[in-house]
């Protein structure tokens, strides 16, 4: 099965930690100091799918399994981190094994909370995050596994108001996407998620049944025995062809029965490619 994995970094007093405790829900220490979080805290989440609750509840299935997201909250980066300044630098190599990074940048004004800079500059923290990705590649071997290389997916914490268009421009040009929110205020988790798959080229597609009913996450472009090979490993060797619909059109009739019956359900072979929402049953040898 295919993990979408997140490694929450930034500088010290951000928001990571915050952030991480309102996508897990869990509350680790998120402290007004630095290095408040000194181990690599990994939370899963369900991805936020009103479309699967829908086909669960019309197959009435016993069970409802979202796809997930992984999120790896490290430690605080400071200067020199990639040299072994401060704690985060202990948990860069947890990174490599992400699929993305999302970069928290403080944007928001308060002296109450301290920056470790003594000072706030959404874009110089931005270049102190990449400098040191980068030194910490130059000991990596590993071309293809390359730290500042990573999609990157930059939370703006902060109001709109307090997010220069200079700043937008700055990760615009860098290829990346961001999510602006007041993280004291507000929720991130789905838009965080979506932005997430646009950036990675992922989408879902599903299972169902009076057993359950199941989201899958895969690349746009997959062929349908890739698809089936997320369901079983066997799927994709032994795949002879797939019975699909489109999840809308399915609960529209309300059973897989009824839209077989006004034929809906169409045959797919090998060289199908799986599109956004589509249901599907796999036939295999």
């Amino acid at each position: 099965m295919r993990k979408l994995s997140l490694g929450i970094v930034g500088l010290p007093n951000v928001g990571k930690s915050t952030l991480f405790n309102i996508i897990t829900g869990q509350h680790i220490l998120a402290a007004n100091y630095p290095f408040a979080t000194i181990d690599p805290n990994v939370g899963v989440v369900a991805v936020p799918d009103e479309t699967l609750e829908k086909l669960s509840k019309t197959s009435e299935s016993k069970k409802t399994i979202p796809a997930v997201v992984e999120f790896n909250d490290i430690a605080g980066l400071v200067k020199g981190a990639s040299t072994g300044e401060g704690l985060g630098n202990q948990f860069l190599a947890h990174i490599r094994e992400c699929s993305a990074i999302v970069e928290v940048v403080r944007c928001f004004h308060d002296e109450t909370v301290t920056h470790i800079e003594s000072r706030v500059d959404p874009e110089e923290d931005i270049d102190i995050i990449q400098l040191e990705l980068e030194l910490k590649d130059l000991e990596s071997k590993e071309q293809e596994n390359l730290l500042a290389k990573k999609p990157k997916l930059f939370l703006l914490n902060g109001k709109p108001e307090d997010v220069s268009d200079t700043l937008k421009a700055k990760i615009e040009a860098m290829g990346a996407r961001y999510v602006v929110s007041d993280l004291s205020t507000s929720e991130a988790v789905p838009e965080l998620i979506a932005r997430a798959y646009d950036l990675l080229g992922l989408m879902s597609f599903y299972t169902t049944g009076e057993d359950e009913s199941r989201a899958w996450t895969i690349r746009k472009g997959d062929k349908a025995p890739q698809a089936a090979g997320e369901i079983h490993t066997d799927f994709e060797q032994k795949f002879i062809r797939a019975e699909v619909i489109n999840a809308h059109m399915l609960l529209e009739y309300g059973s897989w029965q009824k839209a077989k019956q006004a034929g809906k359900i169409r045959l797919e072979g090998k060289d199908y490619v799986m599109q956004e929402d589509d249901v599907i049953v796999v036939r295999h040898g």
